[in-house]
């Protein structure tokens, strides 16, 4: 009976909300939205969230501001113990399929002085665009200043350090284009 009143209530166009996820902050949801427990979605005092309706957030998933906005779409899927950071400004389209662990972050540290410490020159924060209907497996990490393209499929375990072109397919540390989803003559 538990495991259905998540369904109930998003029957009902209710939203549902798992009292041990945490939600602080400006957080802006379309409902229905499923948070999952132990999940946590942090806006700091000028960011904010947007959560699209249909939005799956499974357990022990990160999601936090940290001085930029995240913008999520609808109909997109965020599994377990992702960690989903804004620094620099982070939008996800719609039907977006995120798989377990990954990290997406749009920010990196500077390093190009020798006589100041790395921890002290401060970040770089391009943002990262995904656009919609993109697949991420497990385990990939996504890097400061990438805009990965509609209906790109990016495999399991890779670094994205560059753009990704539309509906690539692409795998590896750095990720590469491998192949692409588009038939000869299709134009999607």
């Amino acid at each position: 009976m538990i495991g259905l009143l998540p369904r109930i209530f998003m029957k009902l166009g209710l939203g549902y909300r798992s009292i041990s996820s945490k939600v602080k902050g400006d957080v802006r949801l379309t409902r229905p939205v499923y948070i999952d427990k132990e999940s946590e979605i942090i806006a700091g005092a000028r960011d904010a969230v947007s959560i699209g309706a249909h939005t799956y957030i499974h357990r022990g998933a990160l999601i936090h501001t940290y001085g930029g906005s995240i913008t999520i779409g609808s109909g997109v899927s965020i599994n377990p113990y992702c960690v989903i950071y804004g620094h620099g400004g982070l939008e996800i389209g719609n039907n977006v399929m995120i798989a377990t662990h990954c990290v997406i972050i749009p920010a990196n540290h500077r390093f190009e002085r020798l006589d100041v410490p790395m921890s002290l020159q401060g970040m770089s924060c391009r943002g990262i665009t995904i656009e919609d209907d993109v697949w991420l497996g497990a385990r990939v990490t996504v890097l400061d200043g990438v805009t990965i393209g509609r209906g790109a499929v990016i495999g399991a375990g890779s670094v994205v350090n560059r753009s990704i072109p539309a509906y690539a397919i692409a795998a590896g540390v750095p990720a590469r284009v491998r192949g692409s989803r588009l038939k000869h003559g299709d134009r999607g």
